[in-house]
């Protein structure tokens, strides 16, 4: 069943009547945001972490019965489960078709990719075509759209952006929707509980320079391994009253920007061309260290530690009084991910 993204907002405001959703398209983040709403929509809000099964597509290909038997088991302790497959392909569709027709009634399959799957797509196809899927092409937020979604953002924090204070914000923020998300975010913690409306002086503050250069620092130094540099940072930020869920989005953002182009050299783009075609623009010091760090993770190794990252984020709110001393241990296991050499 072939959905617009308008249509996928109507569909989480009631019921699910299929068994499985696929969304795919070049904006990570905004396509992790939607499979994220989907798994949470099925299971509920304060859903156990059991209840929810990620697999890479990896392991689908080296076993395609693990998808089947996921989708087919029958949990005692969650009365709904998910499971999420990410970066599916065609090569997924023989076990996909297989483990959907076998899904038990309590389980729901989420699919997604981080880049669009062309009209020719065996699998998008017959995500398309089929009665049991809801498949959902997602494209970058731009124009009057990206001006929408920040005004949506903004409200949900209790703020409002004159018209061109919001052109401006439209202006600094085109691309990744994680990317928007996180320094709409960082702009309502910067002006507090008590603004209601952002002035351009505050946007220009808080968002003028796109990322704070300690948070940069922060997202270089866990991916170059540097242990002692992310205690260091780490420590420096939370002292600083910085809220511990903003450094972990801050990692996701940092994480997001290398699998990107790890995904575009995949498909043949240089290295340079790869990290010149990020938005916003990576800061020329930046540079340096995020091409060091794009040659040893791949795409595979980023999702990794972004789906740690996400557990990361909801360990922090289950368990607000040891979150800061998980963190950043969680932080140091990333840290030693082992990440595969780029070719």
């Amino acid at each position: 069943m072939k959905l617009s993204a308008r249509d996928a907002d109507g569909v989480l405001r009631a019921p699910l009547k299929v068994g499985a959703v696929m969304v795919h398209g070049a904006d990570a983040g905004q396509v992790r945001q939607r499979a994220a709403q989907f798994a949470e929509h099925w299971l509920g809000t304060g859903a156990d972490s059991m209840a929810r099964c990620e697999l890479s597509a990896d392991q689908v290909k080296e076993d395609p019965a693990l998808l089947a038997d996921e989708l087919a088991a029958m949990s005692l302790m969650a009365p709904r489960r998910v499971i999420l497959v990410r970066e599916v392909s065609d090569a997924l569709l023989a076990p996909i078709e297989a483990a959907l027709a076998g899904r038990a009634s309590q389980n729901f399959l989420v699919l997604y990719s981080t880049e669009p799957l062309p009209a020719t797509s065996k699998l998008r196809v017959w995500g398309e075509r089929s009665a049991d899927v809801a498949s959902i092409a997602l494209y970058k937020d731009e124009g009057a759209g990206l001006e929408q979604f920040i005004t949506e953002t903004l409200r949900g924090y209790g703020l409002r952006a004159p018209t061109d204070v919001l052109r401006y914000l439209a202006g600094q923020l085109s691309g990744d929707r994680q990317i928007i998300v996180n320094e709409l975010e960082k702009l309502s913690l910067y002006l507090g509980d008590e603004a209601e409306t952002v002035t351009m002086e505050e946007a220009v503050a808080a968002v003028g320079e796109n990322n704070d250069q300690s948070f940069d620092a922060l997202g270089a130094a866990v991916a170059g391994g540097d242990m002692v540099a992310l205690c260091r940072l780490s420590d420096r930020l939370l002292l600083e009253g910085n809220p511990g869920l903003l450094l972990v989005r801050s990692l996701m953002r940092y994480f997001n920007r290398l699998e990107a182009v790890a995904l575009r050299r995949s498909e043949g783009m240089s290295l340079d061309a790869a990290i010149d075609g990020l938005r916003p623009p990576v800061f020329f010091k930046a540079k340096p260290a995020l091409k060091a760090h794009a040659q040893k993770w791949t795409a595979e190794a980023c999702a990794t530690a972004l789906a740690r990252l996400q557990m990361l984020e909801l360990d922090s709110k289950r368990h607000s009084d040891a979150s800061l001393t998980r963190m950043a241990q969680g932080f140091m296991d990333i840290a030693r991910l082992p990440p595969r050499r780029a070719a």
